[in-house]
């Protein structure tokens, strides 16, 4: 060793020793200080919590500044000591700092909050002022001025922790503030509305300036206002300068329209108002309050577009073009307009010449035509009528109002005997929904979407429709485009806005609500060309998803109530077990809700429909030749499956057949052969027809029949008339086997 060694060392050796012995002692020092910082922290943030509470000694107006800057003073030299520590020291003691930093930030809410309030009162005095110097021009500057600084500030007072500290501010400025806003708005409004229509008109924007007049017309009417008398006045001297004309023209049914005009009149002729394409006014009526023209037309011809003209204005109008068909036996919920016309029919076998049928209308529904004959019946009531040769009732209806909304209707068609209904065929669910006018949308509830049409329904029954970019669209606040928009838009949504039925528009889906809908198991969901899901027995289990922890209420066919089950927890999977009637159509009701909740009232527009369909799939006839019963090669033979009947012989429901490619059919004649001929061998072809199937017999080539023997008898050839023995491979598209009884023939080939 050197002596740069020994020099070395022996520095290292004084050097820790000097460590050892002055470390614990700087760091008593140190703690009762952090400890005394800490403690005043505390103290300071517990004296700041009673002065911004109520409890305590706040009083919801006075900003408590000396508490809070001595809490933050007190903090701030709190934490410097604290960075000063070792880490596993800060760990110790930071925790003690976690009330005090949370009464900082609440402070700052209750700071931030008085801060608001005294704004929305400088506002709101200003406004005061305004009206009592009784001045509707600066009253109206001031509103604006205080409604935006309401909106921007009542943020703040709903930050302040505590209710009873939240509310007493909030009490003390949002109430008064919200009553003011609410004395003024009528005012206000009809007083820009007045202003700007004049100005529209100017313009020559007529109709823009109709509206708005009716709008500040409407207001008048149905309220008190404070400057009533004066405002009025200025609504009638912008009416003075409006020329007389149409303000709109809506058609009422083929021989009704209906006319508002932008003034009122005292007088109305029939004569002087016009239309083209040889359509005729033959009376006119005055509503009492001068506004409206009731007129009546002769007969429209339907998709002619009439133009009306009256007093140098027109007006256009097309009469609905199609009657759209409904098929009894569907049961899909039709979502139409209220100018459309539709048809349906209802046929009763048997029943030509002396079956009278009973027709059931709702309300809000109105029959045009039955069989053809003009015959114009609004609901709610029952119209006789007289099944034509076929046994078949059709008629034309539409809605009774274009303006009124009919939802939730059902039209059954009773064939009667006796005085008594003997059998019922009812259609499916059918909605009339109104378009939407012009206004502002505000919180309404989305009842129904169609992405593929491009509109929306609320639950009042309007309908508006998505104009693509023409439109402005938004997600909860956030611009989006026309695509996102539409494929986010779904049922029980919230939706703002304001609507312009030919111009811009604007949507904001305010509130989505995110919720699994009810859905049965992929087996029940009605397949293609049937009339719903198929069994045999008088029992199912009906299961399927929904939303999770809730409830589901099942009823049958016209509203009896089944029972409930609850679905899982977790996954949202339910099952319910119960009886159906034999050789029948059954209609589940499916209504899905919050757990706890009292049984629904029954309605099929809120419920989600299962229809069950009954009865075993027969064979009913096979069709016979003119031959000799010789030889069955290359002869095409046609089976028909019988439909499903009720006991009193009506028809319910017809399979149509689905047919595997390995299907068979074994036939045997008197002597004992027995053959199986198979689809798709030796040339034998089997193919669908409507309500059956049918099969061509393969040749026989060479004294070889082409289907298999299974037994020779005594000659091995098949004559005479021939046995079905057996049918496989051929079911319904529920895979429902065909049922085979005995005593059917293959005769005449």
């Amino acid at each position: 060793m050197n002596k740069s060694t020994v020099k070395i060392g022996a520095a290292l050796a004084v050097a820790t020793s000097a460590f050892v012995a002055t470390a614990p002692g700087q760091q008593a020092d140190a703690a009762p200080n952090i400890d005394k910082l800490m403690t005043d922290a505390q103290n300071a943030s517990n004296v700041l919590k009673w002065a911004i509470s109520i409890e305590g000694s706040a009083d919801g107006v006075t900003q408590p500044w000396n508490q809070f800057n001595a809490a933050k003073n007190a903090l701030e030299k709190a934490e410097a000591a604290l960075n000063q520590l070792s880490y596993s020291d800060r760990l110790k003691l930071e925790a003690r700092l976690t009330e005090p930093k949370i009464q900082m930030q609440r402070a700052q809410g209750y700071l931030d909050a008085i801060t608001a309030s005294i704004k929305i009162n400088e506002k709101k005095n200003k406004l005061s002022a305004a009206v009592n110097a009784n001045n509707i021009d600066n009253v109206e500057t001031a509103y604006h001025e205080m409604t935006a600084e309401f909106r921007k500030q009542t943020i703040l007072l709903d930050r302040v922790y505590g209710q009873s500290t939240r509310d007493a501010i909030r009490n003390a400025v949002k109430g008064p503030a919200e009553d003011l806003i609410k004395y003024l708005k009528n005012d206000v409004t009809v007083h820009m509305l007045s202003r700007d229509a004049a100005a529209d008109i100017k313009a020559g924007r007529n109709l823009d300036a109709i509206r708005k007049v009716d709008e500040a017309q409407a207001i008048l009417k149905a309220n008190e206002l404070i400057w009533g008398s004066s405002l009025q006045k200025r609504v009638d001297d912008v009416l003075k300068t409006l020329p007389l004309q149409i303000s709109t023209l809506t058609r009422i049914d083929n021989t009704t329209v209906s006319v508002k005009l932008n003034r009122a009149v005292t007088t109305i002729q029939a004569s002087e108002f016009t239309l083209d394409n040889g359509l005729a006014v033959t009376y006119a009526t005055l509503s009492k309050d001068g506004l409206t023209v009731t007129l009546t037309t002769t007969a429209q011809t339907p998709s002619m577009k009439y133009t009306l003209k009256y007093k140098g204005s027109s007006a256009s109008f097309t009469v609905p073009g199609s009657i759209v068909p409904i098929q009894i036996g569907n049961m899909t919920t039709q979502h139409r307009d209220t100018s459309e016309v539709l048809a349906i029919s209802a046929t009763f076998a048997g029943s030509y010449g002396y079956n009278t049928v009973r027709i059931d209308v709702p309300t809000g529904v109105k029959i045009l035509t039955i069989n053809g004959i003009e015959n114009i019946i609004s609901g709610a009531k029952s119209v006789n009528a007289l099944p034509d040769k076929n046994g078949t009732v059709t008629i034309t209806f539409t809605a009774n109002n274009v303006s009124t909304t009919a939802m939730d209707k059902t039209i059954s068609f009773n064939k009667m005997e006796n005085n008594r209904v003997i059998d019922t065929q009812t259609s499916g669910i059918i909605n009339f929904y109104a378009p939407a006018k012009a206004g502002t949308i505000s919180n309404k509830k989305v009842l129904y979407v169609d992405v593929y049409n491009n509109y929306f329904v609320t639950t009042d029954g309007l309908k508006y429709i998505l104009k693509g970019t023409l439109d402005s669209y938004r997600n909860e606040g956030i611009a989006v485009n026309y695509d996102t928009f539409k494929y986010a838009l779904n049922k029980e949504d919230t939706i703002n806005g304001t609507y312009q039925p030919t111009s811009s528009s604007s949507f904001n889906i305010a509130e989505n609500y995110y919720f699994i809908g009810l859905t049965p198991d992929y087996k029940f969901l009605r397949k293609s060309g049937t009339a719903g899901y198929r069994m045999i027995g008088n029992s199912i289990e009906l299961s399927g998803y929904g939303q999770p922890n809730e409830e589901l209420f099942f009823f049958k066919n016209s509203g009896i109530y089944l029972g409930k089950v609850r679905m899982n927890s977790t996954t949202g999977e339910w099952k319910f077990k119960t009886n159906v009637d034999q050789n029948e159509l059954t209609d589940f009701y499916i209504m899905q809700q919050q757990a706890g909740k009292t049984v629904p009232i029954f309605n099929t527009l809120n419920a989600t429909t299962l229809r069950v369909v009954e009865g075993p799939m027969n064979l009913l006839s096979v069709s016979e030749g003119t031959g000799e019963n010789e030889d069955i090669s290359n002869k095409e033979v046609t089976f028909t499956v019988a439909p499903i009947k009720r006991t009193n012989g009506t028809e319910v429901a017809q399979d149509q057949v689905v047919l595997s490619k390995t299907a068979f059919i074994t036939l045997q004649d008197a002597d004992g052969t027995k053959v199986q001929y198979t689809n798709n061998a030796n040339g034998t072809i089997f193919s669908t027809v409507t309500n059956g199937f049918k099969v061509k017999f393969g040749p026989t080539v060479e004294d070889k029949i082409a289907g298999s023997i299974l037994e020779k008898g005594e000659d091995g050839i098949l004559t005479g008339p021939l046995n079905v023995i057996a049918i496989e491979g051929v079911t319904n598209a529920y895979d429902m086997n065909l049922k085979l009884t005995n005593g059917f023939q293959i005769k005449g080939y």
